[in-house]
């Protein structure tokens, strides 16, 4: 018969032997003590499992959730409305100035033209008593009607471009060689209670003096927008030039001070004893306005008019 194996003898330690014994003889611990059970979890099961609480969605992580998407839509349609109104507005008065040109040189409009009393007392002026007469001339209309014959009534003489340039003796043109600007001059108006601001060219603030007159003669013009053409006036320094023409005749200015004023700083437009020129546009993300004060230097006929 095989021989059976012989159990080994294990022999153990006294110390095991008491350790065993305490742990029987010991009480168990209470429940508020015992620990979890281990789990073994995959690492996207463990994820999940830790982020439970934090993925649970009540109804004001909803409605921060559409409020996200809400604000991703008026973002883009603000930027949109800026890229339509700034480089495709731009753009599309680049397109259509062309043909613009070349009707003016082709003929000369004399609808939008206005004959504008002299005034003597620039102070009137700057306080809004301007003496002009806002009105379509007629075609026989001229500075000296009423000296004439009868008959010019009759047989009225054609209306020439010289004709027209000394009827309106208001700045049609302004050039800035320091900052690389020419651009025309428009005449603006206090609609709503604030002033227009032309857009692709100069404002002539209506009821300031006018070019070579004693008191303060004021061009506005945007500095960012449509156009911008103010937007280099903050590089002007103290005696750079600047010229208007005007009535067939070209009026230079030289640059005295370049400082910003509050909206409300009105004390700007206050009359001068001699002819000034200020030129405003927006600073400081359009809570203030730069203004250049600049002096008349001299004026003469511009050729060829």
């Amino acid at each position: 018969m095989p021989s059976q194996p012989s159990m080994n003898r294990t022999s153990y330690d006294p110390e095991e032997l008491d350790l065993l014994q305490q742990l029987i003889e010991s009480p168990p611990e209470p429940w508020h003590a015992w620990r979890a059970p281990v789990a073994l979890r995959s690492k996207e099961e463990q994820r999940r499992h830790a982020l439970r609480g934090y993925l649970f969605r009540n109804w004001f992580d909803g409605l921060l959730h559409h409020s996200e998407r809400l604000l991703a839509v008026a973002a883009l349609l603000v930027f949109g409305l800026w890229v339509y109104d700034g480089p495709v507005r731009d753009w599309l008065h680049q397109q259509s100035q062309a043909p613009t040109a070349a009707i003016a040189q082709a003929a000369v409009p004399i609808t939008d033209q206005r004959l504008h009393i002299p005034v003597t007392d620039a102070h009137d002026r700057v306080n809004g008593v301007s003496g002009s007469v806002d009105a379509i001339p007629l075609p026989f209309t001229t500075p000296a009607m009423g000296s004439g014959a009868a008959d010019e009534f009759m047989a009225p003489r054609p209306i020439t471009r010289e004709a027209v340039v000394k009827a309106n003796p208001q700045p049609v043109q302004l050039t800035i060689a320091a900052i690389g600007l020419e651009t025309p001059v428009r005449e603006v108006f206090v609609r709503d209670g604030a002033w227009e601001v032309a857009d692709y060219a100069a404002g002539y603030m209506h009821g300031t003096s006018l070019p070579g007159e004693p008191g303060t003669m004021a061009l506005a013009g945007h500095a960012g927008l449509r156009g911008g053409v103010f937007r280099d006036l903050g590089a002007l320094q103290r005696d750079d030039d600047i010229v208007v023409d005007a009535g067939g005749w070209r009026y230079r200015y030289r640059v005295r001070e370049t400082f910003s004023v509050w909206p409300t700083q009105t004390d700007v437009l206050a009359a001068t004893a001699k002819p000034t020129l200020v030129l405003i546009t927006c600073t400081n993300w359009d809570t203030q306005r730069l203004i250049v004060r600049a002096d008349l230097v001299d004026s003469k006929p511009i050729p060829g008019t």
